[in-house]
């Protein structure tokens, strides 16, 4: 009686060590398993989420705009060599091949993408509206902005400067005080010389058509404006120069809406992708090969 006892006491131990050795095994694969390890998904609220491209090669787009089958974005036609109209009333620059390899990124052809024109005014209206995808137009990044959309990774870098007539006796910011100073309304520049030159007068122009207009008709001591555009300005019009120093760098970013993460990340992974390919390295050597003193491959990520 008592060696029975002993084995149906054995037999049950057996059973109960089984059992745990089954439920750490199960306990093991469900720690390792996908949906384990991806319960909780990386933040893409950031400027930065998603920055590399996806790992299998190919980048996802809102539905609505894959359905759609083209980009619909927001791009300068006035701020040569980023984004303007070429001679036959194309647009092109270095923010506009960026969207086009976005473009064939996206749909397999760089044409696939609507260019709407905007200026510094409405570029954020136009995003927050809805009338356009994202904003491809001169953005730069600032804690205001950012307060009304999400940034992208920068994939530019750039200051301002000062452009005087030859025969100025300004020679350096602090000579604008006091001055009128042409900029453009809504710039990074205009903030500078509130913040920095309180003093000078302001002549606030939304298009820089009109702004080198005003600076050439004699309306103002000096214009302050973004270093690259004026010094492409210089290049045709030599009675003009650059004074001081170049300031108020702003990383040039693109602008998407926020709380609609899977366009910031195709946007993200798609720069990551050219900086990877050295695509940037193009589109400057083909758009910014020289601006005056500046050396443009400063200006680019590079891998």
């Amino acid at each position: 009686m008592k060696k029975a006892v002993n084995k149906k006491a054995t037999i049950t131990w057996l059973m109960v060590l089984a059992c745990l050795l089954v439920l750490a095994g199960c306990g093991n694969n469900a720690a390792s398993s996908p949906e384990s390890t991806n319960a909780a998904p990386a933040s893409s609220s950031g400027p930065a989420a998603s920055a590399a491209p996806a790992a299998s090669g190919t980048l996802t787009l809102p539905e609505a705009v894959k359905e759609r089958g083209k980009l619909v974005v927001g791009v300068k036609v006035d701020y040569p060599p980023l984004g303007y109209l070429d001679e036959n009333g194309e647009n092109a620059g270095y923010e506009i091949g960026v969207v086009r390899k976005m473009a064939e990124y996206a749909f397999g052809d760089p044409n696939a993408v609507e260019f709407i024109p905007v200026n510094a005014t409405n570029r954020i209206p136009y995003l927050t509206s809805k009338k356009i995808d994202f904003i491809a137009a001169t953005l730069g990044i600032t804690e205001e902005r950012k307060k009304q959309l999400d940034f992208t990774t920068s994939f530019f870098d750039g200051g301002a400067v000062t452009v005087v007539p030859q025969d100025s006796e300004i020679t350096s910011i602090p000579d604008l005080a006091g001055k009128k100073v042409i900029v453009i309304k809504g710039s990074t520049g205009s903030t500078y010389l509130e913040e920095n030159v309180p003093t000078a007068e302001q002549m606030k122009i939304e298009s820089n058509a009109d702004a080198f207009r005003a600076l050439k008709d004699g309306r103002a001591d000096a214009m302050f404006h973004d270093a690259v555009l004026m010094s492409e300005f210089i290049k045709t019009s030599p009675e003009y120069k650059i004074v001081g120093e170049q300031v108020a760098f702003a990383p040039m970013a693109m602008g998407s809406r926020k709380d609609e993460p899977e366009m910031l990340n195709f946007l993200n992974d798609s720069l990551e992708r050219m900086r990877q390919e050295d695509y940037f390295k193009v589109l400057i050597e083909e758009y910014l090969p020289k601006a005056g003193d500046l050396d443009p491959m400063e200006m680019i990520p590079r891998p």
